[in-house]
């Protein structure tokens, strides 16, 4: 969740046109020539290209899941989040960006035990309810993944026309042609190669930058009592929830997520890498956002003062050398590489899993071309990322989970009619907890679009994140009551979910006992026209 980059004045220009120039299409050129010589492997094969099932092992899965979840949009937001609910909403988006992993751990293994074969959410729904379903969450993919890359771009034009004097635009658009060419040319395995590479050096450069840092600005204990954000808040923790349930959520709508977990070589080789991703995220993002208060303490960011706290980061390495401020241009550029090429193979994937992979490869890959000119064209805009991922997800909280429940065998009776009013009934419930907490109909369906944004000081954007899965578990569990107690009155078969596999095993099993069936009938009828002509001739004996 990244915010908009309206950073006001930060401090000004620290690296100069050909410093920046240099910083810029150096990083961008190792990058390409890094993404060429991963996609050399997968480019000619279509499962590592497309899938690259069962091919990383812990280490590596354990970058790429650091790489899936940081951007250069953490410089804006979670030091944000410092500057308003202190240590205590830092170490809640910290946590809320991290322990979703676990989530993949536990419903990976699941999609693996349901068909080995599977790569994707999107061809799950396929398989268990069906094409109407499959559309919807394929062109909804589709649309999150989109939304990430104008936050990624947003973020990106905002640094570089905060440290550089450059016109952002040529190079934010060389950064979308880099990366679309060696994803074009190497697909996911050329992704997952580059990302586990840039996670190292990423880490590398926040660590380093973390220490100079912690060595050039030291509060005094006065400052810090004086300016605060230590005590635990309440917004704090409530952040703890809303977040954990609107990251874990929208999560799922993200592909690049599940090529990750399915690339994982084992079971086993994803929970570690969960577990050790989880720890890298947390504490990437927990040093990352505690720069708002830290900026707060040393006075470089003021309430008072026309910059927006989403600049705080900023604001702190606006008083430190220009050689800090180059290190922050390479780090950022490597975040926007290292999220975009995840942005543009997971939105591959999703468009491929849509049109049911009937249609050449290179078709879709001119289509996510294409797409990159209405996102670059959105991200000059500049919109409020905030407010449009907060509606994202939301939507993700209240249609995702009737679908994760088509994964477990005690629900097969599941129709894909109760999974889609349970996505409906999810939404509904949230404006009916909004006119019944505000007291009105028209404040509380407005509740859908959260006006007031995520630091509200009432309860209404907690209830809402809450209210969104629980209505939509209870419209559909009570949608497919009624819809099996009406098919039972008007003596109808009920349905009931058989997997494919399991429907080919009882074919060839009825196939086989046909075909044995036949035999011993042919061989009974072969047996008594022996007897008949054994008969015969023992009668033409007697005669004669």
């Amino acid at each position: 969740m990244a915010d908009s980059t309206d950073s006001g004045d930060a401090g000004g220009p620290k690296v100069s046109s050909p410093a920046a120039n240099a910083l810029i299409y150096m990083t961008l050129i190792c990058f390409l020539v890094l993404g060429m010589a991963a996609g050399w492997r997968s480019h000619r094969n279509a499962g590592l290209f497309l899938k690259a099932i069962k091919s990383q092992a812990v280490w590596a899965l354990s970058l790429n899941f650091l790489a899936v979840n940081i951007g250069s949009g953490i410089f804006y937001s979670l030091p944000e989040v410092g500057t308003i609910a202190g240590i205590t909403g830092v170490f809640a988006y910290a946590f809320a960006s991290s322990a979703p992993l676990f989530v993949f751990a536990f419903v990976g293994p699941l999609f693996r035990k349901y068909n080995s074969r599977q790569w994707s959410m999107t061809a799950f729904i396929m398989e268990r309810f069906g094409r109407p379903l499959h559309i919807l969450y394929g062109i909804i993919c589709t649309l999150f993944v989109g939304m990430y890359m104008v936050s990624e771009l947003t973020t990106i034009y905002g640094v570089f026309q905060l440290l550089t004097p450059l016109h952002p635009l040529p190079p934010m658009i060389i950064i979308c042609v880099i990366t679309t060419a060696y994803t074009a040319f190497g697909g996911v395995f050329a992704s997952l190669m580059t990302d586990a590479i840039q996670a190292i050096l990423i880490f590398v450069m926040i660590i380093v930058a973390v220490i100079v840092v912690a060595v050039n600005v030291r509060p005094t204990k006065e400052d810090i009592d004086r300016v605060g954000l230590v005590k635990p808040t309440k917004m704090g923790g409530e952040l703890f929830v809303i977040l954990t349930l609107a990251i874990m959520f929208s999560n799922m709508y993200h592909q690049g997520f599940w090529q990750r977990t399915f690339s994982s070589r084992n079971d086993r080789d994803l929970r570690w890498a969960t577990f050790i991703g989880f720890w890298l995220v947390f504490v990437i993002t927990a040093l990352i956002g505690m720069a708002g208060p830290l900026a707060a303490w040393a006075g470089t960011w003021s309430p008072d003062s026309d910059v927006p706290g989403s600049s705080a980061f900023f604001t702190i390495i606006a008083s430190m050398d220009s050689w800090v401020s180059g290190l922050m241009l390479v780090l950022t550029t490597s975040l926007s590489c290292c999220a975009i090429d995840t942005c543009q193979t997971a939105m591959f994937a999703s468009l491929f899993d849509l049109a049911e992979e009937r249609v050449n490869i290179w078709v879709v890959r001119a289509v996510v071309i294409l797409l990159n000119i209405p996102v670059i064209v959105l991200a000059m805009r500049a919109p409020d990322i905030l407010q449009v991922y907060l509606l994202a997800d939301l939507l993700a909280s209240a249609t995702i989970l009737p679908v994760l429940f088509g994964l477990f065998r005690h629900l097969d009776f599941i129709h894909w009619t109760d999974a889609l009013v349970g996505c409906f009934g999810g939404i509904i419930a949230v404006g009916a907890f909004g006119q019944a907490y505000l007291g009105n109909r028209h404040d509380g369906w407005r509740l859908l679009l959260l006006d007031g944004g995520l630091y509200v000081t009432d309860e209404r954007v907690l209830g809402a994140f809450c209210f969104a899965p629980l209505g939509s578990v209870v419209f559909m569990f009570f949608f497919a009551g009624l819809r099996m107690g009406i098919t039972r009155l008007l003596g109808r078969r009920q349905y009931w979910h058989v997997k494919k596999e399991e429907a080919d095993d009882n074919s060839e099993s009825n196939s086989i006992k046909s075909r044995s069936s036949s035999r011993s009938s042919s061989s009974s009828r072969s047996s008594l026209e022996v007897n008949r002509c054994i008969r015969s001739d023992h009668a033409s004996d007697i005669v004669k």
